[in-house]
């Protein structure tokens, strides 16, 4: 009887924590671009103000960063949980088949997009050609910002699948619950704000990143690299 009670009581535990990084990622998301714009101004002498944006984005990226290393030592040093890794999908290798099936939906997602902007912008290849001077700089803040932004998705995408596999008890399940929630926060979060110029597949892409984290077998390295893929191209 007390096993099960000590059991309960670690279940409850792990399910708060998850749900407090949950709750922290999207606080983050939503409220820290605010404080960055804060800062920006003191750079308001570099280029005139014309690279506002260009700071904005730098100061977000930054304290993002920032938040998920705090986040990620007082999660380590108090409760002894690693929020940015699993250790149990370390070192494992993702059946052929897997593999391939990742890989077709990359490549479609990436294919889809390429589709509505009728294949005219390659990241690379605008920011190398097309963009110069203030402009550049502009849009390599987006990057940046994009590539942090990233890592919150992969930390939260770990938290809330952990969360709802811990409530209903039956171990680990092959349905995204991580991406649909994703989707119904910061998905609809980023068609209120207009954050992509294409707001509907990207709001779709959040549940397309739950199903990628459970086919790497929950690897948060290899989520966090396709997640980024997909986004920046």
């Amino acid at each position: 009887m007390k096993e099960l009670k000590t059991r309960k009581q670690n279940l409850d535990k792990n399910i708060y924590l998850n749900l407090m990084v949950f709750a922290i990622g999207i606080v983050a998301i939503l409220f820290t671009p605010f404080i960055a714009r804060i800062f920006s101004p003191l750079f308001n002498w570099v280029g005139y103000g014309s690279l506002l944006v260009f700071w904005d984005e730098v100061f977000t990226s930054v304290f993002w960063f920032a938040e998920i290393a705090i986040l990620k030592i007082l999660y380590k040093k108090r409760f002894d949980k690693n929020i940015i890794s699993n250790p149990e999908t370390k070192g494992q290798e993702l059946p052929i088949k897997r593999v391939f099936i990742i890989t077709g939906i990359v490549i479609a997602c990436i294919l889809i997009i390429s589709v509505q902007i009728g294949f005219q912008v390659k990241p690379f290849y605008d920011l190398g050609k097309k963009f110069n001077g203030y402009e550049l700089l502009v849009n390599c803040g987006v990057f940046l910002v994009n590539i942090i932004k990233c890592m919150w998705i992969t930390i939260m995408l770990k938290a809330v699948q952990d969360v709802f596999e811990e409530i209903i008890g039956k171990g680990k399940m092959f349905i995204p619950f991580a991406g649909l929630i994703l989707l119904l926060t910061l998905g609809i979060y980023d068609v209120i704000t207009g954050a992509y110029n294409l707001p509907e597949t990207y709001l779709v892409l959040y549940a397309v990143y739950g199903l990628i984290y459970l086919l790497t077998d929950r690897h948060m390295i290899k989520t966090y690299l396709l997640i980024m893929f997909i986004c920046l191209f």
